[in-house]
């Protein structure tokens, strides 16, 4: 780059409990001591690489460019999977090639992708490449010394077998926030005035369009199509999880 406090973003699984978030840190600042290091999420479940995904494609919708993004989902460090240095909306990526990137790769397209080949010169934790590899290598390149980051050409990555509806009739959940609010992969554009999800109702506007208790129907901050009971958790109230179907009536 370099720029003037490049900002790095970080969103894991590793909780707040552990060591694990604090060494990513530090080894980042040692390496560019005018980082600003913004936590996204480090509450991701384990191992569940969809919602990291849906987390990295909304944060590169928001961060200015520039912004480098490292994203450590990884349940399979340590073994033969590659990992990747994306470019999407004038940002970097930073990610382990094994789905991460989906998310992202289908809705905001135009992304950029290359296997990253450092490796430092000590030997990387079998178990620690968020630390001992992704850390180090994107704030070298934050600090403006992006060729000590060697990287080869990538033309496709690993994708999740999960993408935005093309139809209502591919409409299924794919995440479930902190609220209990169900999110679907069906886009706003696929929705009319008459739209009408089975068991729910409508679309509506507010969470306050029906009674406290009461399911309803919306369009969620991602331009995509929720699920949510008010002032409760929808999923558990409807019994939905991630990969449910879900219905549609034209009312």
């Amino acid at each position: 780059m370099p720029v003037s406090e490049p900002i790095i973003t970080l969103t894991t699984d590793f909780g707040m409990s552990d060591a694990y978030v604090g060494e990513m840190k530090g080894v980042i600042l040692n390496h560019c001591p005018g980082a600003r290091l913004v936590d996204i999420s480090h509450q991701i479940p384990p191992q569940d690489v969809l919602s990291g995904s849906i987390v990295l494609e909304r944060i590169l919708r928001v961060f200015p460019a520039g912004t480098i993004h490292i994203v450590v989902v990884d349940p399979g460090v340590g073994t033969s999977r590659r990992l990747l240095v994306g470019q999407a909306n004038d940002q970097w990526i930073f990610v382990p090639d094994n789905g991460l990137i989906t998310w992202a790769w289908h809705r905001i397209g135009n992304i950029r992708v290359q296997e990253l080949l450092f490796r430092p010169v000590k030997t990387p934790s079998w178990t620690f490449h968020g630390r001992d590899i992704l850390a180090p290598a994107a704030a070298l390149l934050a600090s403006g010394q992006g060729e000590s980051v060697p990287t080869i050409r990538l033309d496709r990555p690993v994708l999740l077998n999960v993408a935005p509806a093309g139809s209502l009739d591919e409409a299924q959940v794919i995440h479930i926030d902190h609220f209990g609010n169900v999110i679907t992969n069906v886009p706003v554009e696929l929705l009319s005035n008459d739209t009408y999800v089975l068991g729910v109702g409508p679309i509506r506007n507010t969470y306050s369009d029906v009674k406290i208790g009461e399911p309803l129907a919306l369009i969620g901050s991602s331009g995509l199509l929720e699920i949510a009971v008010r002032n409760q958790h929808a999923a558990s109230q409807l019994n939905l999880t991630v990969g449910s179907k879900i219905q549609f009536r034209q009312s």
